[in-house]
């Protein structure tokens, strides 16, 4: 099975924005397991690099229309925090297959990686100078020759 995971990253952010916000929920759940309302919001926040923050106002309406669906379900109840989690139906319905933790950082890390190339003339020299240096040690630790 492992080997077709490598064709799924992040959405691009167009996809992201085109397919709406339950799409994304779906990947979310289906990439890093069970999570709350408050962490999906924080979580597409990073994702979109500060670009894009949903209100609570669309994401518990969403939750509540993807459980209805039986996309995702509750997976645990902590205090008044509701975990939601991907049922198979919701896997099938983004054609994932379920994507490990590692997988998951990996698909993140690329896809990030790309967005840095493309604004790469935008960046700080600060920032530059810290890219260099984690691929330093990326390339030590791939063990690439240069």
């Amino acid at each position: 099975m492992h080997h077709e995971h490598h064709h799924f990253g992040p959405p691009p952010q167009w996809f992201i924005k085109r397919r709406g916000l339950k799409y994304l929920i779906l990947y979310l759940l289906s990439s890093r397991g069970p999570m709350t309302g408050a962490q999906i919001i924080d979580e597409i926040e990073r994702l979109s690099m500060g670009f894009w923050r949903p209100s609570p106002g669309s994401v518990y309406p969403a939750l509540e229309e993807l459980e209805a669906d039986g996309l995702i379900k509750v997976a645990k109840v902590e205090g008044t925090k509701k975990y939601y989690e991907i049922t198979e139906s919701g896997k099938a319905f983004i054609g994932l297959p379920n994507i490990d933790k590692t997988t998951a950082a990996v698909n993140d890390f690329v896809s990030l990686a790309r967005y840095i190339i493309d604004n790469w003339d935008t960046l700080s020299e600060t920032d530059k100078s810290r890219i260099r240096d984690v691929l330093k040690d990326l390339i030590k630790a791939a063990g690439i020759q240069c």
